[in-house]
């Protein structure tokens, strides 16, 4: 049975998802549910029809995109050699069929003083109205693609076999159930969080308040056709101040036929103010301040105004997407990948990374013998590091289903011998065991010689038998090390773990998409904290934006008093543990100062690990 994707907004997010799960070799069935009248969100591009029969059209969002100084712009309007941003719309345009749809205009730049700034500014403008590449979009896939528009998702339900979207048609009230294996939710994020709120779908907590923070700008476009007065340029007139933020001529853009159709845009600071205005009082405000740019209108019927509620966001979130496992849902938009160069291609680099993730669910799902989800374990996997042969054998024979081999774990874990290996490899043949890299204690910036010596030691290991590795490297300035991370995974054949250096990391689930990138299998965090239990809040996030592409391993001082509500809070399938128990060692007590030198003397304890084995299988009987 060919799987199915539904997405939730016919903006460039989820556009982009569509186009990308479409392009895969085996593509799912897609259905996408849009409550406007057609594709493209606040790329928006309207016709109206003029009362001597001919037909104008405005681009009603962005006038043009990745308005920059003219160098950071090559030919046609790609991205210059020395351009720091990468210009995701031309490149998602270039893989579309039909005429080059972006041309690079100048753009006019009126600063507060009222005078033009010298350097150049130049922006992309789209042939045919901005929503042209929603319309290509939309269209390259043919009948592959269902699309439903003027429809409102008006509830989510949450199956055993995925989702239940119940619509309504806003054109003849007409309700229809959409199933679907998988969601993608793109609308503005404050409309995301309302709608999961009224179908009582609970976030975790950390994704939940870390989107209420996302606010957007709004805005009021006037748009009609004028007399015109000359002075703007073919990418618009950009104001600096006052309450117009933009003025653009869509004949000039090659957008209308009609010569003197304008479009002006508002800041979000008068927008703001005057939203409540009726649009009469809006038009008698604003058109005093258009005269000396576009003119008059041409008859005083053919002004009109659009509000945008959620024009453009202001304060986006790093992560370009955010994976919600146990839903099989995902959400997106231009409200995630703050990094992005502009608006509209952080909503395509978003829509690319939900379709990336997406996938990575079907392909799930159609390893698990056609299930519609992805069920909980049968059997939770109890991780515990040892650093003898000895507590290889008891731990193993205390119900631990992988090992964890280091030395020196009052110093948090480095590299065991080689010798030591060859023995514990010996001792416990069947069960599988992952060798930590770490050449010496303190942080994880290393340097040349260090990661030289790491990757003779990742070699050696897995011809050895080693059945993993686990390791982290970082920069100086504390970011993931890719490089050398990736040389490594490489070495471990893709049995490779990130281990605590994790903790250390700014933006956790930022850098948990470029672990998933570099080709990790595993994670080893504590969410951050001293303990796995004071770090619940975070794991519970990242055991969800994990999804189905990296595991998550909760660690740091768990029990069995704890392991059961740190499983049900954070909903992990795995945990790490490595109990230990202070022991007397007399040949230590004749120098007992010296003694305390040495460190203290412990070893594993079996009988913690067994009271964590029996409270987790105790686990799998209650929750199933």
């Amino acid at each position: 049975m060919t799987p199915r994707v539904a997405i939730i907004g016919a903006g460039l997010a989820g556009l982009t998802a569509a186009h990308r799960l479409l392009s895969r070799p085996s593509p799912p069935d897609v259905t996408i549910i849009d409550k406007g009248r057609h594709c493209g969100g606040r790329a928006c591009t309207r016709t109206v029809d003029l009362p001597d029969g001919r037909k104008a059209r405005f681009d009603l969002g962005p006038p043009n995109l990745y308005a920059r100084h003219a160098r950071l712009l090559g030919p046609n309007g790609r991205r210059a050699p020395d351009a720091p941003p990468e210009f995701k719309l031309t490149a998602l345009a270039s893989e579309l069929p039909g005429e080059p749809l972006f041309t690079n205009r100048a753009v006019g730049r009126i600063g507060a003083s009222g005078e033009a700034p010298g350097a150049p500014i130049t922006g992309l403008t789209a042939a045919n109205g901005m929503r042209e590449l929603a319309f290509r979009l939309l269209t390259v896939h043919g009948d592959r693609l269902d699309f439903r528009d003027h429809t409102l998702a008006e509830k989510l339900e949450r199956t055993g076999s995925g989702w239940r979207i119940h619509t309504r048609s806003l054109r003849d009230e007409h309700q229809t159930t959409v199933g679907a294996n998988a969601l993608i939710v793109t609308p503005p994020v404050p409309q995301t969080l309302e709608l999961f709120e009224r179908n009582k779908l609970e976030l975790p907590d950390e994704l939940r308040d870390s989107l209420r923070k996302v606010t957007y700008a709004r805005c009021i476009a006037l748009y009609g056709v004028f007399a015109g007065a000359g002075g703007l340029q073919p990418g618009g007139l950009w104001f600096g101040d006052g309450p117009l933020e933009w003025v653009t001529d869509n004949h000039l853009k090659n957008v209308s036929a009609i010569s003197g159709s304008v479009t002006a845009l508002t800041t979000d600071q008068w927008a703001t103010e005057h939203w409540n205005a009726p649009d009469a009082r809006i038009i008698e405000l604003l058109l005093p301040r258009l005269r000396a740019w576009v003119g008059a209108p041409v008859h005083p019927d053919w002004v009109w105004v659009h509000k945008w509620r959620w024009a453009r966001p202001v304060s986006p979130i790093r992560p370009p997407c955010a994976v919600l496992r146990d839903l099989s849902a995902v959400l997106a938009g231009d409200g995630f990948a703050s990094g992005s160069a502009d608006h509209a291609g952080a909503a395509i680099t978003s829509g690319e990374a939900a379709a990336h993730r997406t996938g990575a669910l079907l392909t799930a799902l159609a390893r698990r013998d056609g299930r519609d989800t992805v069920p909980r374990p049968q059997r939770y996997t109890l991780e515990v590091a040892v650093t003898t042969p000895e507590e290889a054998i008891y731990a193993t024979r205390a119900g631990a289903d992988r090992l964890e081999l280091s030395s020196g774990l009052a110093l948090g874990g480095l590299t065991p011998s080689l010798g030591l290996f060859r023995a514990v490899r010996k001792m416990a043949p069947d069960v599988p065991l992952y060798v930590l890299l770490r050449p010496r204690a303190g942080g994880f910036a290393y340097s040349p010689s260090e990661f030289a010596a790491m990757v003779e030691d990742a070699e050696t290991f897995m011809h050895e038998g080693a059945d993993g590795l686990v390791f982290g490297a970082l920069t100086s300035k504390g970011q993931i090390q890719h490089h050398w991370c990736r040389t490594l995974v490489e070495a471990a054949r893709g049995k490779a773990v990130f281990h605590r250096a994790f903790d250390f990391l700014p933006e956790p689930l930022v850098a948990l998409d470029e672990l998933i990138e570099i080709g990790f299998e595993r994670v080893l965090t504590s969410g951050g904290a001293s303990t796995a239990e004071a770090g619940t809040t975070h794991l519970a996030a990242l055991v969800q934006h994990a999804g189905w592409q990296i595991e998550i391993l909760p660690a740091g001082r768990v029990r069995g008093e704890n392991v059961a509500d740190l499983v049900r809070a954070t909903r992990c399938d795995q945990v790490h543990a490595g109990p230990r128990t202070t022991v007397s060692d007399r040949s230590l007590d004749g120098r007992p100062a010296l003694a305390r030198e040495m460190g203290a003397t412990t070893e594993l304890d079996d009988r913690a690990v067994r009271h964590l084995r029996q409270q987790l299988d105790g686990l799998v009987e209650s929750l199933s």
